[in-house]
């Protein structure tokens, strides 16, 4: 039996692992409140954010037997103190780290607090078995518990943020059989001496040894699924780097820029200067005979200021064996192990995953038709199609896509600067993102962040004001997991709760369609001065209290529980904001402390996108056309939001906290005018994404124009050969292409159907399903089929139009995508979504030649994105000529006497794709039902094989078997595929056969 009684100035206990923030305000032996004697050994630590606070005592290598035990006295102003035994198992090494893999004894909790009380541990074998089964179970079977020894007598600490007041005394450790040490199970990094710590004579005495587990000061690592940084958890707030200021970076509130190229020297030591993270490529090592591990290079300590080594972007297959390689080269060649691995990839993520420490998740989704709800989808659906438990990080643009603004520059003029998207929409993606479980953000450009440029000015505002939030968020954005989905009051809010211990916090924003472009901060005109939200938190535990994250501190909110969980009253709600919600005073005291440090910083960020609002504002009323404005009070609204911000100013000095909630009102004002302006333009022109000009609200003055230009047009000749979709033959002869993809687990294909076309007497008709319908994959990652027209030569400066009708009866299972549809000028960013329609529809996209029209052809690609049905017929690409010759081209309507936009019309409908278009008032009376037939009911199965009405005698084959062909992504990077050059003869395969697409849906000959 070994017994500490404390009664000697030295100490034994020192700090062990930690993720949090901490000061040691006091450690020694002490007279204070001893438990017996005369002493005891104290701490007094004051503690932050984080999920782990240990100290720890070696005992040199003390051997598992069933004798084995430990007890020790302890009184701490906190409850639920933990005394656990790390055992080490040296033959087994943590796959990242390179260290001997641990084990936790766990033992009693204390469960008071200010008084003593005795913790235990024992059971040791019992127990250790249970942790080899949970380490098993994560690193797999091969763990060998050979050698296992007891290291340390550890205290948990950690309960939340705030002080820890603990004393120690009377330890006893009983049935402590020590080993020799072995130094080849030793941890290389470790360093610290054990003292003499035993003095009982059956136990032999440990003295100048090494302990292992002790591990280095890492510069950064994944730990259970969560980024540390100096020991810390950290949600990365990354910037592309286009040469700013590291400093002017710092001050927009990220925290880490990523390089395209190996940090030079002079930017690894600004990074170091202004406490910045760099994500870079790893250096050039050249050649090397990775059998010699001796010879290999390794990364110096310059490079510490390195977060993530970045091996790639829009990686697939065919780059898989070269990521392997390269992976594993920086890994063993890297000083600080852990370092994490990250690409970012467009297919064959699980693959590509294994490979690589936490995945980058790109998706335009900002001046798209993708919805922020799906987009939020989306994210949650990625954790399927990767390694478990890889960490993802997610992408946002603070630009309008590239080309998009190219296209923008050719209508307009605008874009030479870049095109920045929505502010309001950028802050509502990254809050989408964050409740996704994103352990960090990438915010992508084209442009520098700090010039003095209106469209940077407008970036850099947008970015400061999310990043304020995104500091907030921390704890919970780093390692906090998704808890519930709240429920609101209004369908139109959405939000969800994520947990760290002890502590809650919700995200609640405003999605209605079209969010994405231009968002809808409250209903109506002017903003009411009160509009409650009520939202309903399920697991809230009954201690517990909400807070609203308000200017300068936490603002209370009323609740109470109710069936279900706690309703909560939000009044007044714009368009988003963040709930605390917890019973720790040192929690909810340190979230405090930071909002009231911020505030200064707050106040200025408010006031200066108040001041562009403002100014955009007043640009864009003087350059609307009269038929944009209609009956919106457009003066009214400037000058409310001009009040607000005069109001904003004479309480800047002595009430900052109010002086930021006019200036935040003021910016809402703004944004709901761009809203309003927006709707009007988007009915007008009949999609999200007919325009680009409608992308952005930077353009919708722009847009507006181009209606007017527009309605003043014809359509000329149809450019596109076979869009009648009347036979496979005239379509292989055209140059369509036809593309499937080689997936194992789904069944595609395409056929002519005869049966309900939207005219004429055939339409093309897309297929997808699950080969076994009992193991049907929940998440589609690439599309199984996609078709495209051939190339059209445009001479530059064309104004077109892409018509075509399609139906798709039920919903496309697996994506959030539907049925895409996207030309090759506007790229994927313009693509329509198409989702559930009743009946045919019309769909009508506007675009402008480029000026290398020879080196750009047109091209128009239909991909079916998940499991189901999608039907198209009537595709046409016309040229829009002066004069106003009436053909059958989609008029468009300027909407001058348009009442006010109510709940009922277009864009407050489900979603564009389940409304008829003509049925809003102002909406292109072309855009809407076929008028030649009602629309057909839809028909009893997605997938059923149709049988062709008008031709009984011959149903319809079965689904045809694409040629397998890779799926070029959202980068529009083709594969090289020989176009149909025979009626009757399939196209060459891949691997030289002839694999025939359109086999079975070719007319048989007798």
């Amino acid at each position: 039996m070994y017994e500490e009684s404390f009664e000697t100035p030295e100490t034994i206990f020192s700090i062990g692992h930690s993720d949090v923030e901490h000061k040691v305000l006091e450690h020694r032996r002490s007279t204070q409140s001893p438990h017996r004697g005369s002493m005891c050994e104290r701490f007094c630590i004051q503690a932050g954010s984080g999920t782990s606070l240990q100290l720890q005592m070696p005992i040199g290598q003390v051997a598992l037997i069933d004798e084995l035990a430990g007890s020790l006295w302890v009184r701490c102003n906190r409850s639920r103190i933990r005394l656990s035994m790390n055992v080490v198992l040296p033959n087994t090494k943590h796959p990242t780290t390179g260290r001997p893999l641990m084990v936790i004894i766990p033992g009693t909790l204390s469960v008071g607090a200010d008084r003593y009380e005795m913790l235990e541990v024992n059971n040791i074998p019992r127990e250790f078995e249970k942790g080899l089964r949970a380490i098993r179970a994560e690193f797999g079977p091969h763990i060998d518990p050979q050698g296992a020894v007891v290291t340390h007598l550890v205290l948990d600490l950690y309960s939340g943020p705030g002080n820890y007041e603990l004393s120690i005394d009377d330890l006893a450790l009983s049935g402590a059989v020590t080993r020799p040490l072995n130094r080849t199970e030793t941890d290389r990094g470790a360093s610290a001496n054990v003292r003499e710590v035993m003095r009982d004579s059956a136990v032999r005495t440990i003295s100048n040894e090494q302990t292992l587990g002790q591990p280095d000061r890492m510069t950064a690592g994944i730990s259970r699924g969560v980024l540390e940084a100096d020991g810390r958890p950290l949600f990365p707030r990354i910037l592309d780097y286009h040469g700013e200021s590291l400093e002017a970076v710092r001050a927009l509130g990220f925290n880490g820029v990523r390089l395209t190229q190996p940090a030079s020297v002079a930017i690894l030591d600004q990074a170091r200067a202004t406490g910045l993270w760099i994500v870079c490529p790893p250096p050039n090592i050249g050649e090397i005979d990775s059998s010699r591990p001796e010879s290999m290079p390794t990364f110096s300590s310059a490079w510490d200021r390195v977060l993530m080594w970045d091996l790639g972007n829009g990686l697939s297959n065919e780059h898989i064996d070269a990521l392997a390689e390269r992976s594993r080269v920086v890994r063993a060649c890297d000083t600080k192990a852990g370092r994490p691995v990250i690409v970012s990839a467009e297919s064959d993520l699980r693959t590509i995953s294994r490979h690589i420490d936490m995945l980058v998740t790109r998706r335009t989704v900002l001046g798209t038709s993708l919805e922020l709800t799906d987009y939020l989808s989306w994210l949650k659906q990625r954790p399927r199609l990767v390694r478990p438990g890889t960490p993802l990080l997610a992408g946002l643009s603070t630009e309008i896509d590239s080309a998009v603004t190219e296209q923008c520059r050719l209508l307009s003029g605008l874009g030479a600067n870049g095109i920045p998207v929505d502010s309001e929409s950028l802050h509502l993606a990254g809050l989408a993102a964050v409740a996704a479980g994103s352990r960090g953000l990438f915010f992508s450009s084209d442009h520098r962040i700090d010039g003095r440029e209106p469209e940077a000015r407008r970036r850099a505002s947008a970015v400061r004001e999310l990043n304020l939030d995104l500091e907030i968020l921390e704890p919970w954005g780093a390692a906090g997991r998704f808890a519930a989905a709240a429920k609101a009051s209004n369908p139109e809010v959405q939000a969800y709760v994520l947990e760290v211990s002890r502590a809650r916090m919700v995200i609640v924003f405003r999605s209605v369609q079209g969010s994405q472009i231009v968002p809808r901060t409250y209903q109506g005109d002017l903003p009411r001065d009160s509009d409650p939200i009520t939202l309903l938190v399920p697991g809230v535990p009954e201690a517990h209290q909400s807070w609203e994250i308000a200017p300068g501190g936490l603002r209370p909110l009323r609740q109470h529980r109710v069936s279900g969980g706690v309703s909560i009253v939000l009044d007044p709600f714009k368009s988003s904001t963040l709930i605390l919600i917890s019973g720790e005073p040192v929690i909810t005291g340190a979230v405090q402390r930071r909002l009231a440090s911020g505030v200064a910083t707050t106040l200025e960020s408010s006031r200066t996108r108040a001041s562009i609002a403002i100014e955009d504002a007043r640009s864009l009323a003087v350059r609307l056309p009269a038929s944009a404005i209609g009956h919106l009070p457009v003066t009214k609204l400037i000058e409310q939001a001009q009040a607000d911000i005069t109001a904003g100013e004479s309480l800047a000095l002595n009430d900052p906290s109010n002086a930021i909630i006019k200036f935040r009102r003021a910016s809402s004002i703004i944004c709901q005018l761009e809203r309003l302006t927006w709707e009007r333009g988007v009915l007008a022109t009949g999609s999200m994404v007919a325009s680009p000009l409608s992308a952005s609200d930077s353009t919708l003055a722009e847009h507006w124009q181009l209606v007017d230009a527009l309605a003043s047009t014809h359509g000329g000749k149809n450019l596109l050969p076979a869009g009648n979709m009347e036979s496979i033959d005239s379509l292989a002869r055209s140059g369509w292409r036809h593309f499937a993809l080689d997936e194992s687990a789904i069944v595609s294909g395409v056929e002519i159907s005869k049966t309900s076309a939207a005219s004429g007497s055939g339409s093309l008709r897309m297929l997808a399903r699950s080969r076994n319908p009992e193991e049907s994959p929940s998440v589609v990652e690439t599309p199984p089929v996609w078709i495209t027209t051939p190339p059209i030569a445009v001479p530059s400066g064309q104004l077109i139009a892409i018509e075509a009708r399609v139906w798709v009866p039920k919903p496309i299972q697996g994506t959030v995508d539907g049925l895409l549809v996207f030309d090759s000028w506007g790229g994927p960013a313009l693509a329509e979504r198409v989702g559930v329609t009743p009946g045919w529809r019309h769909m009508v996209l506007y675009r402008i030649a480029p000026e290398t029209e020879s080196k750009n052809p047109l091209t128009v690609t239909f991909a079916l994105c998940g499991m189901g049905e999608a039907r198209i017929d009537d595709v046409r690409v016309r040229p829009l000529e002066p004069g106003a010759e009436q053909t059958d081209l989609a008029t468009v309507s300027t909407v001058s006497t348009a009442p006010p936009l109510e709940k009922a019309d277009l864009l407050s409908g489900p979603s564009l794709e389940e409304k008829n278009f003509s049925e809003a008032q102002g909406s292109p009376a072309g855009i809407g039902r076929s008028p030649n037939t009602a629309p057909p009911q839809a028909p009893s199965s997605a997938i059923a094989t149709s049988t062709d009405s008008a031709v009984p005698a011959a149903p319809s084959p079965p689904i045809a078997t694409g040629t397998a062909q890779q799926w070029p992504g959202m980068s529009l990077g083709w594969p090289k595929l020989l176009p149909f050059t025979k009626p009757d003869a399939p196209p060459p395969g891949p691997g030289g056969g002839t694999v025939d697409p359109f086999k079975r849906a070719r007319p048989q000959t007798p």
